[in-house]
């Protein structure tokens, strides 16, 4: 074992903050579906006294309405229940996914395809496995003396490289900001005086 006889308390602490984070996640999803549940039921409300033919005149003369936002009513209200087990509970007791051989385990893909069946546990995988995994010390951003990244740290993959450069360029034209040109790229020589003493 990594951790020798410690690994018990370290999965103990582990797993509880794991069950802290998703209780939050629960907090904000039961919200969130509260919301969404009174919204449906604002419409259905609104749209009761209503016969179908002047639902039909308002929305363009097809009944666009049959029956959906019952439907939709329903399922909010079936899913913001409380079920026996958490998202998290069943995902633990689940059995382990086997990737076949040489195939490579998309987890994201997986968290994708999977989450109708864990709503919250996907929704908080997405986000945290959005989190870069890459660290910087601290100091080595403000020091002005030796290197203290070592060359682990230094290196981003291709992939990675490609996706910030996409991402940075979407986001300049989203926001219509223009690049720098090769002339403000350049580096600028500054003298310091130094004072002799």
């Amino acid at each position: 074992m990594i951790y020798g006889e410690q690994s018990c308390q370290y999965i103990s602490y582990v797993r509880s903050l794991l069950y802290e984070l998703f209780e939050e996640y629960v907090t904000y999803f039961e919200e969130e579906a509260r919301g969404s549940c009174d919204t449906f039921k604002l419409k259905k409300e609104a749209t009761k006294g209503e016969s179908s033919t002047s639902r039909m005149a308002q929305e363009g003369g097809t009944n666009k309405y049959s029956g959906w936002l019952d439907f939709t009513a329903y399922v909010y209200e079936k899913t913001s229940r409380k079920p026996a087990k958490s998202d998290l509970d069943n995902y633990l007791e689940d059995g382990l996914e086997i990737c076949p051989d040489g195939k490579i385990f998309d987890v994201i893909g997986w968290w994708k395809n999977n989450q109708a069946k864990y709503r919250i546990l996907s929704r908080m995988a997405v986000e945290i496995l959005a989190i870069p995994i890459s660290t910087v010390a601290s100091e080595s951003t403000f020091s002005a003396g030796e290197r203290v990244v070592d060359t682990y740290r230094s290196k981003l993959g291709i992939e990675t490289v490609q996706a910030l450069i996409c991402g940075s360029n979407w986001v300049r034209a989203h926001y219509g900001l223009k690049g720098r040109t090769k002339e403000e790229e350049d580096d600028e020589e500054i003298e310091i005086p130094i004072p002799c003493a």
